[in-house]
């Protein structure tokens, strides 16, 4: 057995150490300084959370896949992975004789369904083509006034409205015309409280 002498560490030369250390960068590794490594950490927790939610979707999916059976018709395919709002557009997309084709046809359709009606969504957010293609059109313009129009019809109260000037402000009351003189003297000693 060897005898080994150990030696105290002098705190002084530790600490002068890494002084020098930290002022040389090579504490943090092959980082220069702690900002660079807490960029290079959110960058890396950025990647790890999209690869988990492509994973997240790939399980989801291949879940989908595993439930149906190529053999299965579409109100199978419809319930088993509750895609009832999009079955419309998947029997639209399936005349495609090219998807029609495919083992997979179903999911295929699916997904283009749904990548529409987000693509869809997207657009009709977007300021320029509401402007061009909704605000420009007349057919739209009159079926939204006809619709507000019949909703204002619909309405089975009188509104509140406020009308004079600054000094004398009348409030239409909301409730149904006096049958009595003394239903009006109630209604206008409330009129005028």
């Amino acid at each position: 057995m060897e005898n080994t002498i150990e030696q105290p560490i002098s705190t002084e030369n530790t600490s002068a150490q890494v002084n020098q250390d930290f002022e040389n960068g090579s504490i943090f590794g092959k980082f220069k300084d702690a900002k660079s490594l807490l960029d290079a950490y959110n960058h890396l927790e950025a990647e790890f959370t999209r690869k988990s939610q492509k994973l997240a979707e790939f399980e989801k999916e291949n879940k989908e896949n595993a439930i149906f059976k190529p053999e299965d018709s579409i109100d199978d395919f419809i319930n088993k992975t509750g895609s009832d709002e999009y079955k419309n557009s998947i029997i639209e997309i399936l005349n495609d004789k090219e998807i029609s084709n495919l083992p997979n046809k179903y999911h295929i359709a699916l997904k283009i369904a749904k990548e529409a009606e987000r693509k869809s969504a997207e657009t009709l957010n977007q300021q320029n083509f509401i402007d061009k293609h909704i605000l420009s059109n007349e057919n739209i313009k009159n079926k939204i006034i006809v619709e507000y129009l019949s909703n204002l019809n619909n309405i089975q109260t009188t509104p509140k409205t406020i009308s004079g000037n600054s000094t004398n402000i009348y409030f239409s009351p909301n409730t149904e015309k006096p049958k009595t003189f003394k239903e009006a003297g109630e209604l206008l000693s409330k009129m005028l409280k």
